[in-house]
């Protein structure tokens, strides 16, 4: 988890990495596959789901265009 966060931001860290691995699984690709297609750094997709890191804007398009998504649609959580 990044340093000096409250409670609510690392919340919302664990919300969107949840919904990261929804949308990831619901395609069909493991953690491995979006690395590669997103072309992202190894561990970056796992520790983002898991909530340990938040990700760049740059980062988040590559994300989003290797799910075939509009960056907005990773914000969009499902409850």
């Amino acid at each position: 988890m990044p340093k000096n966060l409250s409670k609510e931001e690392e919340q919302y860290l664990l919300k969107f990495g949840s919904n990261l691995r929804r949308l990831r699984d619901n395609r069909g690709m493991t953690q491995a596959d979006l690395v590669y297609e997103a072309g992202v750094h190894g561990n970056m997709v796992g520790r983002i789901e898991r909530g340990e890191r938040a990700a760049n804007i740059l980062q988040l398009e590559k994300i989003a265009r290797a799910l075939e998504l509009e960056i907005s649609e990773l914000f969009e959580f499902v409850e």
